[in-house]
Protein backbone atom coordinates (compact mmCIF):
# COMPACT_ATOMS: atom_id res chain seq x y z
CA UNK A 1 0.00 0.00 0.00
CA UNK A 2 1.61 3.04 -0.67
CA UNK A 3 1.31 6.37 0.88
CA UNK A 4 -1.47 7.66 -0.48
CA UNK A 5 -3.66 4.85 -0.61
CA UNK A 6 -2.77 4.77 3.61
CA UNK A 7 -3.71 8.42 4.18
CA UNK A 8 -7.00 7.99 2.27
CA UNK A 9 -7.51 4.55 4.47
CA UNK A 10 -7.63 6.50 7.35
CA UNK A 11 -9.18 9.89 6.34
CA UNK A 12 -12.16 7.53 5.60
CA UNK A 13 -11.69 6.02 8.82
CA UNK A 14 -11.63 9.01 10.88
CA UNK A 15 -14.60 10.80 8.84
CA UNK A 16 -16.61 7.49 9.39
CA UNK A 17 -15.77 8.03 13.11
CA UNK A 18 -16.96 11.39 13.60
CA UNK A 19 -20.02 10.63 11.94
CA UNK A 20 -20.74 7.74 14.50
CA UNK A 21 -23.03 8.73 17.62
CA UNK A 22 -20.21 6.64 20.13
CA UNK A 23 -16.68 7.03 18.34
CA UNK A 24 -14.94 3.52 19.18
CA UNK A 25 -11.36 4.34 19.40
CA UNK A 26 -11.51 6.99 22.38
CA UNK A 27 -14.00 4.77 24.42
CA UNK A 28 -15.27 5.32 28.25
CA UNK A 29 -14.19 2.25 29.11
CA UNK A 30 -10.50 2.00 28.83
CA UNK A 31 -9.69 -1.69 27.76
CA UNK A 32 -6.40 -2.93 28.75
CA UNK A 33 -4.72 -1.81 25.90
CA UNK A 34 -5.02 1.30 26.34
CA UNK A 35 -4.70 1.16 30.32
CA UNK A 36 -0.92 0.07 29.41
CA UNK A 37 -0.57 2.95 27.25
CA UNK A 38 -1.96 5.51 29.74
CA UNK A 39 0.47 3.95 32.47
CA UNK A 40 3.80 4.90 29.55
CA UNK A 41 2.43 8.22 28.83
CA UNK A 42 1.66 9.14 32.70
CA UNK A 43 5.24 8.39 33.26
CA UNK A 44 6.45 10.36 30.43
CA UNK A 45 4.27 13.22 31.03
CA UNK A 46 5.34 12.88 35.06
CA UNK A 47 8.62 13.68 33.92
CA UNK A 48 7.98 17.05 31.78
CA UNK A 49 8.82 20.70 32.68
CA UNK A 50 5.72 22.66 33.45
CA UNK A 51 3.49 24.47 30.95
CA UNK A 52 6.02 22.55 28.39
CA UNK A 53 4.25 23.15 24.71
CA UNK A 54 3.72 19.39 23.15
CA UNK A 55 2.97 18.26 19.63
CA UNK A 56 0.84 15.33 19.11
CA UNK A 57 1.44 13.70 15.33
CA UNK A 58 -0.77 11.99 13.76
CA UNK A 59 -3.18 12.67 17.01
CA UNK A 60 -6.60 10.69 15.61
CA UNK A 61 -9.52 11.38 17.93
CA UNK A 62 -6.56 12.82 19.95
CA UNK A 63 -6.68 10.03 22.26
CA UNK A 64 -3.12 11.28 23.68
CA UNK A 65 -3.47 14.26 24.36
CA UNK A 66 -6.64 13.49 26.85
CA UNK A 67 -4.51 10.95 28.36
CA UNK A 68 -1.72 13.46 28.96
CA UNK A 69 -4.08 16.32 29.94
CA UNK A 70 -5.36 14.04 32.44
CA UNK A 71 -2.44 13.80 34.43
CA UNK A 72 -0.70 16.77 33.22
CA UNK A 73 -3.76 19.99 32.98
CA UNK A 74 -0.56 22.50 32.54
CA UNK A 75 0.39 21.07 29.49
CA UNK A 76 -0.20 22.78 26.10
CA UNK A 77 -0.95 20.42 23.25
CA UNK A 78 -1.49 20.67 19.79
CA UNK A 79 -2.48 17.27 18.28
CA UNK A 80 -2.11 17.29 14.10
CA UNK A 81 -3.47 14.68 11.91
CA UNK A 82 -4.21 14.03 8.03
CA UNK A 83 -8.05 13.58 8.47
CA UNK A 84 -9.96 17.10 7.75
CA UNK A 85 -12.51 17.01 10.94
CA UNK A 86 -11.29 15.94 14.39
CA UNK A 87 -13.33 16.29 17.56
CA UNK A 88 -12.86 19.40 20.32
CA UNK A 89 -11.16 18.40 23.07
CA UNK A 90 -10.26 20.37 26.78
CA UNK A 91 -9.16 23.57 27.51
CA UNK A 92 -5.38 23.51 26.49
CA UNK A 93 -6.22 20.55 23.99
CA UNK A 94 -6.03 22.14 20.16
CA UNK A 95 -6.61 19.47 17.08
CA UNK A 96 -5.60 20.57 13.68
CA UNK A 97 -6.85 18.42 11.27
CA UNK A 98 -5.57 18.28 7.34
CA UNK A 99 -1.68 18.37 7.99
CA UNK A 100 0.42 16.29 7.08
CA UNK A 101 3.31 14.95 9.34
CA UNK A 102 6.29 15.79 6.90
CA UNK A 103 4.63 19.55 6.19
CA UNK A 104 3.73 20.72 9.99
CA UNK A 105 2.22 24.40 9.56
CA UNK A 106 4.37 25.42 12.67
CA UNK A 107 7.34 28.05 13.33
CA UNK A 108 10.76 26.85 14.07
CA UNK A 109 11.34 25.98 17.42
CA UNK A 110 7.69 26.27 18.29
CA UNK A 111 7.72 23.36 20.69
CA UNK A 112 9.29 21.66 23.68
CA UNK A 113 7.91 18.06 23.12
CA UNK A 114 6.90 16.01 20.63
CA UNK A 115 4.97 12.60 20.87
CA UNK A 116 3.16 10.18 18.82
CA UNK A 117 1.42 6.89 19.14
CA UNK A 118 0.89 4.39 16.45
CA UNK A 119 1.42 7.18 13.61
CA UNK A 120 4.81 8.20 12.66
CA UNK A 121 5.52 4.56 11.31
CA UNK A 122 2.87 5.50 8.81
CA UNK A 123 4.03 8.47 7.14
CA UNK A 124 7.68 9.18 5.45
CA UNK A 125 9.88 8.70 8.64
CA UNK A 126 12.50 10.59 7.05
CA UNK A 127 11.01 13.58 5.76
CA UNK A 128 8.67 13.43 9.07
CA UNK A 129 11.82 13.24 11.64
CA UNK A 130 13.18 16.26 10.22
CA UNK A 131 9.98 18.11 10.69
CA UNK A 132 9.53 17.18 13.89
CA UNK A 133 13.07 17.86 14.59
CA UNK A 134 12.70 21.65 13.20
CA UNK A 135 9.37 22.53 15.37
CA UNK A 136 11.18 21.14 18.34
CA UNK A 137 13.47 23.51 20.14
CA UNK A 138 16.68 22.58 20.94
CA UNK A 139 17.05 19.38 22.67
CA UNK A 140 13.62 19.43 22.85
CA UNK A 141 12.28 15.97 24.17
CA UNK A 142 10.52 13.03 21.76
CA UNK A 143 8.63 10.10 22.85
CA UNK A 144 6.76 7.66 20.03
CA UNK A 145 4.80 4.65 20.97
CA UNK A 146 5.33 2.31 18.01
CA UNK A 147 3.93 -0.77 16.60
CA UNK A 148 5.51 -4.21 16.96
CA UNK A 149 5.11 -6.68 14.68
CA UNK A 150 5.70 -9.72 16.90
CA UNK A 151 3.10 -8.25 19.42
CA UNK A 152 -0.69 -9.10 20.09
CA UNK A 153 -2.44 -6.14 18.18
CA UNK A 154 -0.98 -7.42 14.46
CA UNK A 155 -1.67 -11.04 15.64
CA UNK A 156 -5.15 -10.51 15.93
CA UNK A 157 -5.52 -8.15 13.30
CA UNK A 158 -4.37 -10.75 11.05
CA UNK A 159 -6.76 -13.49 12.33
CA UNK A 160 -9.77 -10.54 12.22
CA UNK A 161 -8.63 -10.03 8.52
CA UNK A 162 -8.41 -13.90 7.23
CA UNK A 163 -12.06 -13.75 8.48
CA UNK A 164 -13.13 -11.06 6.24
CA UNK A 165 -11.47 -12.15 3.39
CA UNK A 166 -13.16 -15.36 3.94
CA UNK A 167 -16.99 -13.76 3.60
CA UNK A 168 -15.82 -11.49 0.75
CA UNK A 169 -13.21 -13.18 -1.34
CA UNK A 170 -13.49 -16.95 -0.44
CA UNK A 171 -17.20 -17.20 0.09
CA UNK A 172 -18.46 -13.95 -2.24
CA UNK A 173 -21.20 -13.23 0.14
CA UNK A 174 -22.24 -9.81 -1.37
CA UNK A 175 -21.91 -10.93 -5.40
CA UNK A 176 -23.66 -14.17 -4.42
CA UNK A 177 -26.42 -12.26 -2.39
CA UNK A 178 -26.80 -9.77 -5.10
CA UNK A 179 -27.69 -12.24 -7.68
CA UNK A 180 -30.40 -14.26 -5.71
CA UNK A 181 -32.02 -10.63 -5.23
CA UNK A 182 -34.88 -10.35 -7.48
CA UNK A 183 -35.48 -7.68 -10.00
CA UNK A 184 -39.20 -6.54 -8.96
CA UNK A 185 -39.28 -6.49 -5.26
CA UNK A 186 -36.99 -6.93 -1.93
CA UNK A 187 -38.13 -10.23 -0.73
CA UNK A 188 -35.30 -12.87 -1.29
CA UNK A 189 -35.50 -15.96 0.36
CA UNK A 190 -32.59 -17.83 -1.08
CA UNK A 191 -30.49 -14.61 -0.31
CA UNK A 192 -31.09 -14.70 3.81
CA UNK A 193 -30.82 -18.81 3.30
CA UNK A 194 -27.31 -17.79 1.63
CA UNK A 195 -25.99 -15.26 4.56
CA UNK A 196 -27.53 -17.73 7.23
CA UNK A 197 -25.82 -20.40 5.87
CA UNK A 198 -22.31 -18.28 6.05
CA UNK A 199 -23.17 -17.02 9.14
CA UNK A 200 -23.29 -20.57 10.65
CA UNK A 201 -20.31 -21.80 8.65
CA UNK A 202 -18.55 -18.18 10.04
CA UNK A 203 -19.57 -19.45 13.70
CA UNK A 204 -18.08 -23.29 13.64
CA UNK A 205 -15.06 -22.18 11.82
CA UNK A 206 -13.92 -19.01 13.48
CA UNK A 207 -16.02 -19.21 16.73
CA UNK A 208 -19.26 -17.97 18.23
CA UNK A 209 -19.67 -14.22 17.77
CA UNK A 210 -16.81 -13.88 15.11
CA UNK A 211 -16.44 -10.96 12.85
CA UNK A 212 -17.07 -13.49 10.07
CA UNK A 213 -20.29 -14.07 11.65
CA UNK A 214 -21.16 -11.20 12.56
CA UNK A 215 -20.67 -9.98 8.87
CA UNK A 216 -22.87 -12.32 7.10
CA UNK A 217 -25.39 -11.93 9.97
CA UNK A 218 -25.31 -8.33 9.50
CA UNK A 219 -25.91 -8.92 5.66
CA UNK A 220 -28.93 -11.46 6.60
CA UNK A 221 -30.95 -9.17 8.93
CA UNK A 222 -30.57 -6.62 6.28
CA UNK A 223 -32.12 -9.27 4.10
CA UNK A 224 -35.35 -9.82 6.10
CA UNK A 225 -35.61 -6.24 6.44
CA UNK A 226 -35.70 -5.58 2.65
CA UNK A 227 -39.16 -6.50 1.70
CA UNK A 228 -40.01 -3.07 4.51
CA UNK A 229 -37.82 -0.94 1.98
CA UNK A 230 -37.39 0.22 -1.52
CA UNK A 231 -34.80 -2.02 -3.14
CA UNK A 232 -32.61 0.76 -3.70
CA UNK A 233 -32.47 1.38 0.61
CA UNK A 234 -31.45 -2.14 0.71
CA UNK A 235 -28.78 -2.29 -1.93
CA UNK A 236 -27.26 0.76 -0.13
CA UNK A 237 -27.27 -0.91 3.01
CA UNK A 238 -25.45 -3.86 1.56
CA UNK A 239 -23.53 -1.65 -0.18
CA UNK A 240 -22.67 0.29 3.16
CA UNK A 241 -21.54 -2.69 5.33
CA UNK A 242 -19.24 -4.13 1.49
CA UNK A 243 -17.74 -0.90 2.27
CA UNK A 244 -16.78 -1.44 5.85
CA UNK A 245 -15.26 -4.95 5.04
CA UNK A 246 -13.21 -3.28 2.28
CA UNK A 247 -12.03 -0.56 4.31
CA UNK A 248 -11.45 -2.61 7.44
CA UNK A 249 -9.29 -4.78 5.01
CA UNK A 250 -7.12 -1.80 4.01
CA UNK A 251 -6.63 -0.81 7.57
CA UNK A 252 -5.34 -3.66 8.37
CA UNK A 253 -3.18 -3.60 5.57
CA UNK A 254 -2.24 -0.58 6.38
CA UNK A 255 -1.29 -1.68 10.30
CA UNK A 256 1.07 -4.48 8.68
CA UNK A 257 3.45 -2.26 6.56
CA UNK A 258 3.64 0.43 9.31
CA UNK A 259 4.31 -2.73 11.80
CA UNK A 260 7.32 -3.67 8.99
CA UNK A 261 8.51 0.16 9.52
CA UNK A 262 8.53 0.20 13.14
CA UNK A 263 10.38 -3.22 13.36
CA UNK A 264 12.94 -1.90 10.95
CA UNK A 265 14.59 0.52 13.58
CA UNK A 266 17.88 1.91 11.89
CA UNK A 267 15.76 3.05 8.68
CA UNK A 268 12.46 4.34 11.37
CA UNK A 269 15.36 6.38 13.50
CA UNK A 270 17.49 7.67 10.66
CA UNK A 271 15.84 10.63 10.10
CA UNK A 272 16.31 11.78 13.59
CA UNK A 273 19.81 10.57 13.31
CA UNK A 274 20.35 12.96 10.34
CA UNK A 275 19.52 15.62 12.98
CA UNK A 276 21.89 13.97 15.30
CA UNK A 277 19.20 13.12 17.47
CA UNK A 278 19.78 9.88 19.40
CA UNK A 279 17.09 7.54 20.77
CA UNK A 280 17.92 7.63 24.79
CA UNK A 281 15.75 4.26 26.30
CA UNK A 282 12.92 1.99 24.38
CA UNK A 283 10.69 0.77 26.99
CA UNK A 284 8.53 -2.14 26.06
CA UNK A 285 4.95 -2.03 26.47
CA UNK A 286 3.14 -5.52 27.35
CA UNK A 287 0.11 -6.94 29.06
CA UNK A 288 0.50 -9.25 31.63
CA UNK A 289 1.66 -12.91 30.51
CA UNK A 290 1.87 -11.77 26.80
CA UNK A 291 4.68 -10.41 24.39
CA UNK A 292 4.54 -6.36 23.75
CA UNK A 293 2.62 -4.67 21.52
CA UNK A 294 4.40 -1.82 21.20
CA UNK A 295 7.35 0.08 22.34
CA UNK A 296 7.63 3.38 23.55
CA UNK A 297 11.11 5.32 22.18
CA UNK A 298 12.35 8.36 23.76
CA UNK A 299 15.03 10.74 23.10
Amino acid sequence: MNRAQTEEVWKTFWRNEQASAAPSVVSNQWNPLTRAQFEAWSTFAKRLTPKSTVIDIATGAGKVPAMLHTVRPDLRITGIDIAERLPTLSENVRLVGGVSMDDLPFDDGNFDVAISQFGFEYGDTQAAAAEIVRVLKPGGRIALMVHRGDGPILAQNRHRREQLRWVNDENELFARVHALLPADNCSAPEAINLAEKLARQGEERFGQRSVAWEVCEAARRTLVLGPTNKREILMDALGSIKRELLGEISRIDSLEDACAAADDRKILLAGFRKHHREPIATIAINLPGENPFADLITF
